[in-house]
């Protein structure tokens, strides 16, 4: 089963995930690109576990990019 990963976005329409993305791969480039592998990861259900992601509560997972990099696709 695919999932859909969202950014949250504030009333005035800025999206602190897109803006810190942003800034991530202008300053670290190898970071940026385990943070969007791990993104896409997030898409199947079989990474919805540690190391890669933590859950929150209400479906909410929490990415842990320093582990993105180091599972296998």
């Amino acid at each position: 089963m695919d999932f859909i990963v969202e950014f949250y976005e504030t009333e005035n329409g800025s999206c602190p995930v897109r803006e810190f993305l942003d800034e991530l791969k202008k300053s670290d480039p190898d970071d940026f690109a385990a943070v969007v592998a791990g993104l896409a990861k997030l898409r199947n259900r079989q990474y919805h576990r540690e190391p890669l992601s933590k859950a929150l509560g209400d479906g909410l997972l929490e990415l842990r990019h320093v582990w993105a990099s180091s599972i296998p696709m």
